[in-house]
C-alpha cells in the first residue's frame, strides 16, 4: 500500500470512529443537540479530507520545502470556504436547529484539524527522509 492510501485509510478509519463515537454520545446524552444532516456533516468532513490529503501528498512530491508551506495555507483557506458554503447550504435548505448544528460542524472540524495536522506532520517527516 502506497503512502497516500496509507494516510487516507488512517483518515477514513478516524473519521468513522470519531463519527460513531459522537453520534453515540449525542444520541444517549444529549439527543436535543443532534442536528439534521449528521450524516452529511461526517460525508463532507471525509470527503474534503481526503482530497486535502491526496493533494498535500501528491504536491510534496514536486515542490520544495517553501512552496509546501504555500500548499498547506490553500489548503486551510479551502477548508474554511466549503465549510462557509456547506453551513450557508444548511441554513437556505433545512434551517432548523441551526446552532446544533454549526456546534456539532466545530466540533467535527477542530477534531479533523487536528488529525489533519498529525498526518501533514507524517508527510514533512517523509520529506525529510527523503531528502537526506
Amino acid at each position: 500500500m502506497n503512502f497516500k492510501a496509507k494516510l487516507i485509510v488512517s483518515l477514513i478509519v478516524f473519521g468513522v470512529v470519531i463519527g460513531a463515537l459522537i453520534q453515540a454520545l449525542l444520541n444517549y446524552q444529549f439527543p436535543q443537540y443532534y442536528p439534521n444532516w449528521y450524516e452529511g456533516i461526517l460525508l463532507f468532513f471525509l470527503l474534503m479530507e481526503s482530497f486535502i490529503l491526496a493533494y498535500v501528498e501528491s504536491a510534496s512530491r514536486k515542490v520544495t520545502q517553501r512552496q509546501m508551506l504555500n500548499t498547506y495555507m490553500l489548503t486551510k483557506v479551502v477548508k474554511i470556504f466549503a465549510a462557509l458554503i456547506f453551513v450557508g447550504a444548511y441554513k437556505i435548505v433545512v434551517d432548523e436547529n441551526i446552532k446544533s448544528f454549526v456546534l456539532v460542524f466545530m466540533i467535527f472540524y477542530l477534531l479533523f484539524l487536528a488529525f489533519e495536522a498529525y498526518l501533514f506532520l507524517k508527510i514533512e517527516k517523509r520529506l525529510k527522509k527523503k531528502q537526506q
